[in-house]
């Protein structure tokens, strides 16, 4: 028989028992603020590698298809470690639990092992294929394989992570995120330009600081799961390989990656045409990537809270609370995203300034931040969404707007590009935005319709989310 998991004070967890509002403010609170740290490791890098000289800035443009499918695969397999392990947490079932746990970290190990083979046998071939610029691809190796190969701490980090995450344990993800970003930015321009008697690595320094915060963020992390977490515990019979529970977490993981290795592959096709018209593109490109995915990242710490509140109170069978939920999300998304449109519209040479920009790079990016900043309150929505579709066990959903973003903006980027204006090009941004904005509100109106029609239709809507709670237990 499964264990049953003993919770003390009010005999459940606050998941289930707190006010929508007031949880997800407490939940994500936490949550925010160590994305918001951690990401500055990525705008970090970017300001420093940009006084190497724009060439160094394009390398990163280059390497960040790699960089992002790697991530995406990690955190992705994490998302379903956490929709299994939060499941079970709300049955209360506490060698689920376990078993969600171990068995996630085998299928990461194994994902480790076919990066480093990558490292080892493709990244050069990757290279050759957006640029014959010796220099560049020289500057891009250096950081890519380091990053890469040593990937293991990001491994660990994000498994870690989520681990606290998913039961309720915001403030010690917190503490693994931004311990990872106060090592990186502490140690990027001592590695970098050799500070306090260490030695100028370059480019190869700022991989070996991220990799560093790394490692030291996945140690904190499952030291504080060791002796804090008492929901989770790694028991011998916890790393049993339980052909269900992988196959549940590779069924909500597998469309995760996808949707983040679609990002990927977007960038990786908008380098290849930006860099026709001029090398300084695709580095005005990585700065606003940083950028945007800085601004963006306090929707993504709600939505990544959210993606656990709702599997607790769905395996806990509370179905009224994951409609409330649903709605808060959605307009707290919307209004976070109006604060980067003002920044984009209002002060694109300031943002730009940061990068030590050349000339070149500094026009350019004057008129690509203004183009793409027009629809970023649409693209905080459509973020959202895609949580919440992941949420209710809809995660093909979310691999539908991804494939629709990449069919529209990589093909739209292309017939543009033909103008011979990289101005146009840039308008491929709020053009993809509308249209995966168009059909994330079908999906989500679909759900609405589906799962929370009229209050008459109560007894359905039960039967519909047990249902799906089942099939993804």
């Amino acid at each position: 028989m499964a264990g049953k998991i003993e919770i003390s004070g009010t005999g459940e967890n606050i998941m289930g028992t707190m006010s929508e509002g007031r949880l997800l403010f407490k939940l994500s609170l936490p949550m925010i603020l160590s994305v918001l740290v951690s990401s500055l490791y990525n705008l970090v890098d970017s300001i420093f590698i940009g006084r190497l000289g724009g060439k160094a800035l394009t390398a990163i443009s280059l390497s960040a298809p790699a960089s992002s499918i790697m991530v995406a695969v990690y955190f992705g397999m994490s998302i379903g470690v956490n929709a299994v392990l939060s499941t079970k947490l709300g049955e209360k079932d506490s060698s689920g639990v376990n078993a969600a746990a171990g068995n996630g970290l085998l299928l990461m190990v194994a994902c480790y092992a076919a990066f480093l083979l990558f490292a080892q046998f493709g990244l050069s071939a990757y290279f050759s294929l957006q640029t014959s610029d010796a220099e560049i691809a020289s500057l891009g190796m250096e950081y890519a394989y380091t990053v890469t190969a040593l990937s293991f701490g990001l491994m660990l980090q994000t498994l870690a992570e989520r681990l606290l995450s998913g039961t309720g344990k915001t403030a010690g993800a917190m503490i693994v995120l931004s311990t990872g970003a106060i090592v990186n930015i502490i140690l990027d321009p001592i590695l970098i330009f050799g500070l306090f008697g260490f030695p100028s690595l370059g480019m190869r320094g700022a991989a070996v600081a991220t990799v560093i915060g790394q490692c030291c963020a996945g140690t904190i992390g499952f030291a504080l799961n060791r002796f804090w977490n008492r929901d989770v515990r790694f028991t011998p019979q916890s790393f049993i390989p339980c052909a269900r529970i992988m196959r549940t977490t590779v069924s909500v993981a597998v469309p995760a990656m996808l949707t983040f290795a679609i990002t990927s592959i977007l960038t990786f096709g908008m380098n290849l045409v930006l860099i026709g018209f001029s090398v300084a593109a695709p580095a005005v490109y990585i700065i606003y990537s940083r950028l945007q995915s800085f601004i963006t990242l306090p929707v993504w710490g709600i939505r990544n809270t959210l993606i656990t509140i709702v599997s607790y109170n769905r395996g806990a069978k509370k179905y009224g609370r994951v409609r409330r939920f649903l709605s808060i999300s959605v307009c707290t998304s919307a209004c976070i995203m109006v604060i980067g449109t003002v920044l984009f519209e209002a002060a694109p040479g300031a943002l730009m300034a940061m990068f030590s920009p050349t000339d070149e790079m500094r026009e350019i990016g004057m008129t690509a931040f203004r183009i793409i900043g027009i629809t970023l309150v649409l693209c905080g929505t459509t973020i959202m969404r895609g949580g919440i579709f992941q949420a209710m066990g809809h995660s093909t959903y979310t691999l539908i707007i991804g494939i629709v973003q990449a069919v529209v903006l990589l093909g739209s980027a292309s017939a543009l590009s033909l103008t011979q204006h990289l101005a146009w090009v840039w308008a491929t941004f709020p053009l993809s935005e509308l249209a995966i904005f168009a059909v994330s509100s079908l999906l989500y109106s679909r759900i609405l319709a589906r799962d929370f029609p009229r209050e008459e239709k109560a007894p359905k809507i039960m039967g519909t989310l047990q249902k799906n709670a089942a099939y993804h237990a």
